[in-house]
């Protein structure tokens, strides 16, 4: 993976420290306080060749004098991003503190749903999930506004590859600032957007034509492509949520006057038959339930409270008080027959990606950056920050952030084991290798059958039957060089 050289490259003999202390996470799970008694029952800290303990006074010296090297951090985000040549994947999610982190912990979209305040990640990660480059932000900021300054770090990086999004960042004004940036992306547009949803009439039009069948791991597609063009709005109107538009700028189709003068992207109008079926049944059921909620309410309450009891379903649905003191709920068919039509459709938006395959090759890898947010946050003790310092808090996530690397990198390759085994399962077994030193000499235990296996399955040499270690034996390469 290259990755001891890329930490000793940037933090210097540091970064063997923080390569053992990301170890050390990903075998103990916990917070960052259990580093210490992992280190004492392992050799990682003899086969580094580190003598200082992992004690908490250290960590938490060391936690802060890492937080606060930004070049060093800098310096290790470059060479990471460096070595993926392909595609980049981007998100963010947010953590929650228990205190203001001196500003850095703000009341905001709370993802875990938590009433605390927190601070705001963005994780880039390659096509495999395994994470290059990371940014802390305060907790009141957007995901449409952190999306720039990524690209643009990005391009001062000369990453050459394909940033991947979900729709929560697809602003007009993102993405227009994307094609001026010359960045390569794929993302997909909401379905509120009225040149979305004139792509999807024209293929409810035109779905089962032969010409536009396309097949894409083993699912089959029909598949419209065009092009859509970026232009300045020629009515101002308020922003809308469930929208790619903006105030000042909205996407149009080709048979609009303005369309030669945008930005162009391509747009790739996709139907999934399967999926319609079951968006569909999903639909009836879902409105079949709210109908039974508001008939158990008391009737005015109902006719009150649709929003909040119905939610984005209150627009298939006329809820009034009749002159008896009945509930009368009627469906709205129009709205009904529009979701219907259109389900199992989706718009995606590319610039740089002209290929329909290839478009769906990137927007593949989406799933693995938020399985890496739930490692993060669950496996790695990430989910609650508990430090009031935001230079200690940054230090502690950069040794996450290498544990997440890890952690990744294995998940990577057993993504395509049968038995769907877990990381952890994996370290587990592992962790039955022991080693009793006598005289100076490490002597190692039997190594079974199925860590055999696991090790053969990772590129690993097997374990010596002994060591006699001497300082400077396991210097990372560069050093040597």
């Amino acid at each position: 993976m290259g990755l001891r050289d890329d930490l000793f490259e940037s933090f210097g003999m540091d970064g063997d420290r923080l390569l053992a202390s990301a170890v050390a996470q990903v075998l103990s799970g916990g917070p960052l306080s259990s580093v210490e008694d992992t280190m004492d029952g392992c050799m990682v800290g003899e086969l580094i060749g580190i003598a200082e303990r992992f004690d908490s006074p250290r960590m938490s010296e060391f936690t802060r004098r890492m937080g606060d090297s930004f070049d060093s951090m800098e310096t290790l985000f470059e060479k990471r991003v460096s070595r993926v040549k392909e595609m980049l994947s981007y998100d963010i999610t947010s953590v929650s503190t228990y205190s203001r982190m001196r500003g850095w912990g703000e009341w905001g979209h709370n993802r875990d749903g938590e009433s605390l305040k927190q601070a705001n990640i963005g994780l880039v990660t390659d096509k495999k999930g395994v994470p290059a480059m990371f940014e802390l932000y305060p907790g009141s900021i957007s995901d449409v506004a952190t999306l720039q300054r990524t690209a643009e770090r990005l391009k001062e990086m000369d990453a050459d590859c394909t940033i991947v999004m979900d729709r929560g960042f697809g602003s007009v004004a993102n993405l227009a600032f994307l094609i001026e940036n010359g960045t390569s992306f794929v993302i997909p547009g909401k379905r509120g957007t009225r040149c979305v949803k004139a792509l999807m009439s024209e293929l409810a039009k035109r779905k089962g034509e032969v010409s536009m069948e396309r097949i894409h791991e083993g699912v089959s597609y029909f598949v419209l492509e065009r092009e859509v063009s970026i232009v300045p709005k020629k009515e101002k109107a308020e922003e809308d949520d469930d929208s790619n538009d903006t105030y000042e700028l909205e996407m149009v189709t080709s048979d609009d006057i303005r369309f030669e003068d945008g930005k162009r992207m391509k747009a790739f109008v996709c139907y999934d038959e399967k999926k319609s079926a079951e968006d569909n049944i999903k639909l009836r059921l879902t409105l079949s339930d709210i109908e039974s909620r508001l008939k158990s309410m008391n009737p005015f309450a109902a006719v009150r409270d649709i929003k909040r009891i119905a939610g984005p379903y209150a627009k298939y649905f006329d809820c009034l008080v009749d002159e008896n003191g009945s509930l009368r709920i009627d469906r709205k068919q129009n709205a009904y027959t529009f979701s219907a039509n259109r389900a199992g459709m989706f718009v995606m938006f590319s610039h740089g990606v002209d290929e329909w395959q290839d478009m769906m090759s990137c927007y593949d890898c989406r799933t693995y950056v938020e399985q890496a947010f739930d490692v993060l946050k669950n496996e790695l003790d990430g989910n609650r920050w508990r430090t009031p310092d935001p230079v200690s808090a940054k230090g502690r996530l950069l040794i996450k952030f290498i544990a997440l690397i890890l952690w990744c990198e294995l998940s990577a390759l057993l993504r395509n084991d049968r038995k769907r085994t877990p990381v952890t399962s994996v370290l587990q077994s592992l962790d039955n290798i022991t080693a009793s030193r006598i005289n100076g000499i490490w002597y190692v235990s039997e190594v079974s059958r199925k860590n055999r296996d696991w090790m053969q399955r990772f590129g690993t040499p097997l374990p010596a039957k002994h060591y006699e270690l001497v300082e400077h034996d396991f210097v990372p390469r560069t050093y040597l060089h």
